[in-house]
């Protein structure tokens, strides 16, 4: 039973986890609230701490019971960091969940029928990224560095981090301590102040090797030959490091880097295929969970070794290269120029003849083979999934069928219903855990046109 407590406090208990893994809860009057830090089963005393129109968010005052599933998070800053939102939760329920959130996308679609595959999880759910995308800030103590807090461009200070890979963490800590050492402080974009803006660590599953680009608002850093000197002489495995005064951060920008040590990129490998990784480049972010997504894919497709296959999205050319040798010819198609340029020398390192990749938006280069006859399309989209252009044209197109990689089960939902009203069904789902310790649920579907 839950009653109203007076100065806006209540009694609640979780009935079910948002998307993000907030607990849902319900007032009497039907209200609902999204609550941090509450399992499904758990009660709690509550105070609101936000109110919309339709729900609210609020936060655990009192706990007045524990759920069996909870576990004690192992990061110090899992109460304040944005980068992880199920680490107090048993990693063997964060799986079912995942798998959940997929079934209730289905059920909302009326394919109760299609069967969810048990989620593919990790053996070991930590330090697993193998790329980091780093904030800084200045502090009244030395420059900060991590991850924004939940909601908001406060930058945490990272003492320990729990889903990077280690020796990235290791990298971290020097980088922050050249820094201040030679007074290198971070960028202010309100005063206009600083210099370092973010910085890009990659890692090598495979080759333990490791890259840096560092993102600033200035030519150069002062003291910049003895901070590389420092970074070289203690990580002796740190292959490349990139400079880029750059407005844009993020991996579609074009801006110059300037290659101050290395040749500029990462080695690492999947399914037994070699791939040199760019600084700006898209890889996934967990090559062992990548591995097992990408057998997963090619499990559903079942491909004779005829096929024409188009890769949407193709990035640097790893899903379309992993299954080159299984399939007649692969299509890639991706907008960011220096991942087809990737692309193009990673067929070539692995002897793949069979595959042609093209630069372009993706909606725009299949229009354009519009007339042309495929039997497979491969789409792995952002976050904000498929454009209608794209969906529509596979529609017109005819192709017999889709694997739908995604990263967004909302999004996912929206575009297969599209597809499902123009002659497609879904045959099969399965939920890759790519991110463990958050709320983010990797899938691989199989769509096949009646």
């Amino acid at each position: 039973m839950m009653v109203k407590i007076l100065n806006e406090t209540y009694l609640v208990k979780a009935i079910d986890l948002s998307h993000d893994g907030l607990g849902v809860t319900k007032l009497e009057s039907g209200y609902t609230v999204f609550v941090e830090d509450l399992l499904k089963g758990e009660s709690a005393r509550i105070e609101i701490t936000e109110r919309k129109k339709s729900f609210a968010f609020g936060k655990v005052i009192e706990r007045l019971n524990r759920s069996p599933y909870r576990q004690a998070p192992k990061c110090k800053h899992f109460f304040e960091c944005g980068g992880c939102e199920l680490m107090h939760m048993d990693y063997d329920v964060q799986s079912a969940f995942k798998r959940y959130r997929l079934e209730l996308m289905l059920k909302k679609l009326k394919c109760e029928n299609t069967e969810v595959d048990e989620t593919v999880s990790m053996i070991n759910p930590y330090y697993y990224r193998n790329k980091v995308e780093i904030k800084f800030s200045q502090g009244d103590e030395g420059i900060k560095a991590g991850f924004f807090k939940a909601k908001s461009h406060q930058v945490v200070n990272l003492e320990e981090c729990h889903i990077m890979g280690k020796k990235s963490f290791e990298l971290l800590a020097v980088l922050k301590k050249l820094f201040d050492k030679y007074k290198v402080e971070a960028y202010d974009s309100e005063k206009n102040t600083g210099i370092i803006k973010s910085a890009v660590i990659r890692e090598s599953n495979k080759f333990k090797e490791t890259v840096l680009l560092i993102n600033t608002s200035l030519d150069s850093i002062p003291n910049e030959e003895d901070i590389i000197s420092g970074l070289k002489s203690r990580f002796p495995d740190l292959k490349s490091i990139g400079i880029c005064n750059t407005i844009d951060e993020s991996s579609f920008s074009e801006e110059e880097i300037r290659l101050v040590h290395g040749e500029g990129f990462i080695k690492d490998e999947l399914l037994g295929k070699r791939f040199e990784i760019g600084f700006r480049s898209f890889f996934q972010v967990n090559t062992i969970q990548a591995e097992r997504l990408y057998k997963k894919a090619i499990d559903f497709a079942e491909f004779t070794g005829k096929e024409k296959v188009i890769d949407a999205y193709c990035g640097i050319g790893s899903i379309g290269i992993s299954i080159a040798d299984k399939v007649g010819k692969v299509f890639g198609i991706e907008i960011i120029k220096p991942a087809i340029i990737d692309a193009k020398r990673n067929a070539r390192l692995n002897e793949v003849k069979n595959a042609l990749f093209e630069v372009g938006n993706v909606d725009k280069v299949l229009l354009k083979w519009k007339n042309y006859k495929f039997d497979f399309i491969i789409i792995d989209p952002p976050r904000k999934g498929c454009s209608r252009v794209l969906l529509k044209t596979i529609i017109d197109m005819k192709i017999p069928k889709i694997i739908y990689i995604s990263c967004n089960p909302s999004t996912l939902a929206r575009d297969i219903d599209y597809l499902m009203m123009n002659g497609f069904s879904v045959m099969k789902i399965a939920p890759i855990d790519m991110f463990p310790q958050t709320s983010h649920v990797e899938s691989v579907s199989l769509l096949s046109l009646k």
